[in-house]
């Protein structure tokens, strides 16, 4: 017993001696591609597109996400990107929402919401300038809210839960401080589907600081009783990390 609390101790020391942190900011613009709804899941419900039939404006996004590289095989990291849109506009037929009527020509304004919080473990391979640089897993806390209103009528619809998710990091070096990444998360089932995936050039300024810049898709959601729901999402972004 000694010996391994020993063994355990010195172990703790040894990853928090070797323990790196690093945080990535990012920020951009998103456009809506796709935003079918049809809430609840049934025939009495309409399907409502808020990227087609309203008008879904381009938003600014941001994220964070702090990476504790606990030895140089394991990483952990947390993500908080928040995603909000504010869809309008009118529809020239009803539309049947959480079992609320909205009628057809009077302006909806919608509401959808879809913040994600990411827990990941990444094991990164030994060989960092590979085409492989790192396979991993996930737990999404999704935390969604879609809501539509009129002049007479209000419903909303929110959605809480937790998703699995694949993680993976590709990349390509042009160069001892340039290299194309390939990075994110995906998972699909009959249930539903998500993705969100970057294609980014990452620039080395130094041992601290890195910069990159390229595009994102988040795209995902579910087709089951309660609700279907599908949206894409494409991001023109540009980043910094920086390595403690």
């Amino acid at each position: 017993m000694n010996k391994l609390i020993l063994f355990i101790a010195i172990s703790l020391m040894a990853s928090l001696i070797y323990a790196q942190f690093s945080i990535d900011l990012e920020t951009g613009a998103a456009f809506s591609g796709y935003n079918d709804l049809r809430i609840p899941n049934d025939d009495l419900s309409s399907d409502l597109s808020l990227s087609e039939e309203l008008e879904s404006p381009v938003v600014w996004a941001s994220r964070a996400n702090l990476h504790y590289l606990i030895t140089p095989r394991h990483e952990v990291s947390l993500l908080v990107a928040p995603l909000r849109i504010s869809p309008s506009g009118t529809v020239n037929r009803d539309i049947i929402y959480q079992g609320e009527t909205f009628t057809a020509g009077d302006k909806i304004d919608a509401s959808y919401v879809f913040n994600s919080y990411r827990l990941q473990y990444l094991y990164r391979f030994p060989n960092q300038n590979g085409i492989v640089r790192g396979l991993g897993l996930s737990l999404k806390l999704r935390d969604a809210e879609i809501s539509l209103e009129n002049s007479t009528t209000k419903a909303s619809k929110d959605n809480t839960g937790f998703v699995p998710l694949i993680g993976f990091e590709f990349g390509y070096d042009f160069s001892d401080n340039t290299e194309i990444l390939l990075k994110g998360e995906a998972l699909a089932s009959k249930f539903g589907r998500a993705e969100d995936v970057l294609l980014a050039v990452n620039y080395d300024i130094n041992d601290m600081y890195s910069l990159y810049g390229g595009y994102r898709i988040l795209e995902g959601g579910a087709d089951v009783d309660e609700v279907y729901t599908f949206s894409l999402f494409h991001y023109t972004m540009i980043g910094a990390k920086v390595r403690f």
